[in-house]
């Protein structure tokens, strides 16, 4: 069963992946790591949540809210064969979409990392941080 903060995160990604110039682009769960595609054969992004935590929990006349704040990794893997340039290319296409499909500036924090090598998918990769708040009711979760 999906919590509410897991529901967000979904929406998330479901509203970045329909961006016309990440149409090309695969998403899968970052675990388990035997599901990464080897060869990749089209840029992939693994998403995993690293973290969550509350932030702020308020509780006023009828409205209860808790505010998660969400640790996201987005590796993004390269085609086989790919520039080092196409894959910075691609991670900055990830970033511009997480920023134009986040209305309430919830995102509070996003990094790009250098280049990684998986081995068990024999390709580069680099990793976007997102940082991210969440408000959810209380009696939601």
């Amino acid at each position: 069963m999906m919590t509410s903060v897991e529901k967000c995160i979904d929406a998330m990604i479901s509203s970045v992946k329909k961006e016309k110039y990440l149409q090309g682009f695969a998403f899968i769960p970052g675990y388990p790591a035997h599901k990464t595609p080897n060869p990749v054969t089209k840029y992939t992004v693994a998403v995993v949540n690293n973290e969550v935590s509350v932030k702020w929990q308020g509780i006023g006349h009828a409205d209860q809210w808790r505010v998660f704040e969400v640790l996201l990794t987005l590796r993004v893997y390269a085609p086989e064969g790919s520039s080092g340039s196409a894959l910075l290319r691609a991670s900055s296409l990830l970033m511009n979409a997480l920023e134009s499909t986040d209305p309430w500036f919830e995102i509070s924090e996003m990094k790009l990392s250098g280049i990684g090598f998986d081995t068990a998918s024999r390709t580069e990769y680099r990793d976007v941080i997102v940082k991210r708040h969440i408000g959810v009711k209380i009696e939601d979760d």
